[in-house]
């Protein structure tokens, strides 16, 4: 359900933008080793990306390379991030951040 909110939330975002790589160019998929519904999520998204028409592009961030004072560390996975901020609505993680699970 999270997952097909937010894939018609990124359809919503493309029909209205006049340069759809702009919109690419600030998509980011956060992930992490081991994320059992990474895959299903990202095969979804690039589907969505194939169907607007717009190029299947955009930037793919392992949680581990990331520093633990990075507020999108602490972001639960698999997330999509447009501009910085969840498209799925949740919150930017404040510190202390919890340790992943």
């Amino acid at each position: 359900m999270r997952a097909a909110l937010g894939l018609v939330l990124i359809a919503t975002l493309l029909a209205g933008c006049g340069r759809p790589t702009t919109f690419v160019k600030t998509l980011i998929f956060l992930t992490r080793e081991g994320c059992a519904v990474s895959d299903q999520l990202r095969t979804n998204l690039d589907a969505a990306l194939r169907t607007l028409k717009t190029p299947v592009s955009y930037q793919v961030i392992d949680q581990a390379t990331l520093a633990s004072t990075d507020p999108r560390a602490a972001y639960p996975t698999p997330t999509l991030l447009y501009a910085g901020r969840d498209l799925f609505g949740l919150a930017e993680p404040v510190p202390p951040f919890p340790e992943p699970t």
